[in-house]
C-alpha cells in the first residue's frame, strides 16, 4: 500500500486564496451593477471612468485578499497543521469555521465604525454580514471539496 503525503502547499494556498475567488465574483457583480446603473441613469455617465469600470473585476479580488490577509493566513495554517481530510462532515465544519472567520473579521471593523460614527447602528449591517457569511461558507465548502485530500489516501 503506497502512502500519499499530505499536500500541505496545495491545501494552504487553496484556503489562503479563498477571499480572492470570492472577490472575483463580487467584482463581476459590482461591475454589472454599475453598468446597469449607468444605463438606467445616463446623467451619471461622466462620474465613472472607463478604466475604473474595466479594472473593477481585477482590483476587487486583490483588495479583498489584502483585507482578509491575516485571518485567512491563520485559518489556512490551522487547516494544514491539523491535516484535515475530505469527508462530508469535515467539509461542512471547515466551511462553517471559514465563514465564521470572515464574518467575525468584518464584524470587528463594523464595531469600530459604529462606535466612532454618530447615527451608525449595528442593524445597518445585518444583511451584508449574512450575505458575507453565506458566500464565504459556499466558497470555503467548494475549496474543501476540491482541494482537501481523501481521508483514506493520506497518511502522516
Amino acid at each position: 500500500m503506497s502512502e500519499i503525503i499530505y499536500p500541505r502547499r496545495k491545501v494552504f494556498l487553496a484556503f489562503f486564496l479563498c477571499p480572492l475567488i470570492l472577490g472575483f465574483i463580487a467584482g463581476i457583480i459590482k461591475t454589472v451593477a454599475v453598468l446597469a446603473e449607468l444605463v438606467s441613469n445616463p446623467k451619471l455617465l461622466g462620474s465613472v471612468r472607463g478604466a475604473e469600470l474595466l479594472l473593477m473585476p481585477f482590483l476587487t479580488p486583490l483588495l479583498i485578499q489584502l483585507a482578509f490577509f491575516l485571518p485567512f493566513l491563520g485559518y489556512a495554517l490551522v487547516i494544514v497543521l491539523i491535516k484535515v481530510k475530505k469527508t462530508p462532515h469535515n467539509c461542512m465544519v471547515v466551511s462553517f469555521f471559514g465563514s465564521c472567520v470572515a464574518a467575525s473579521w468584518v464584524l470587528f471593523f463594523i464595531l469600530n465604525v459604529v462606535q466612532n460614527i454618530k447615527g451608525a447602528q449595528y442593524s445597518d449591517y445585518v444583511i451584508e454580514l449574512l450575505v458575507l457569511f453565506a458566500a464565504s461558507m459556499a466558497t470555503c465548502w467548494l475549496t474543501a471539496h476540491f482541494f482537501l485530500p481523501e481521508g483514506s489516501q493520506v497518511e502522516g
